[in-house]
């Protein structure tokens, strides 16, 4: 056992999960910063620009929202001083501040919001179909690791003059592969 409590494989495992959601937040950072048109380290510097503040402030809300933190309390959500340093050292009450603006701004029925309502939603639309894609590609990654999956044909019936085995390769896309002979 280590002084902090825990053993070897404890803190591994610790260690993966932090460097996943600094991925994570990471891919929320840029994919905030994209649909506000302003640079990542923008977001993360001391500017208060209406722009960057609300790009900020979104960005706040969606790591609220999406990081998860597992030591604390299975599925709550990240401390906000986790979310204020990964956002340029920000206070703790400053992504509170942020988080319930943008939450009231969310649930509010302003047209002015309507613009913000959209950005949130493209927002997490392309979070989604990054994170999609990343299980896409590590799934692919693996059948080509393993190579095509393979149907054996079940062993002949007593009395079979033939007496083989007959494989059927179902290449890349699941189904039967075709020869073009």
């Amino acid at each position: 056992m280590q002084p902090d409590g825990l053993d070897e494989g404890q803190r591994a495992a610790l260690c993966r999960l932090q460097r996943a959601q600094l991925r994570e937040a990471r891919r929320i950072r840029q994919a905030v910063a994209d649909g506000y048109g302003v640079p990542v380290a923008r977001l993360c510097a001391l500017g208060r620009t209406r722009a960057v503040s609300e790009a900020r402030q979104v960005a706040m809300h969606a790591m609220l929202a999406r990081l998860r933190w597992p030591l604390a309390v299975r599925n709550a959500p990240v401390p906000f001083e986790q979310i204020g340093a990964l956002l340029g050292e920000r206070d703790h009450s400053t992504i509170m501040h942020g988080v319930a603006a943008i939450a009231a701004r969310l649930r509010g029925g302003a047209e002015a919001d309507e613009c913000l309502r959209y950005r949130a939603r493209a927002i997490h639309a392309a979070l989604d179909a990054t994170y999609e894609g990343d299980i896409a590609r590590r799934a692919a990654y693996s059948r080509h690791q393993a190579g095509p999956p393979m149907l054996v044909a079940p062993p002949p019936e007593p009395g079979d003059s033939h007496g083989t085995t007959h494989t059927v390769d179902l290449g890349a896309g699941g189904g039967p592969a075709l020869d073009a002979r």
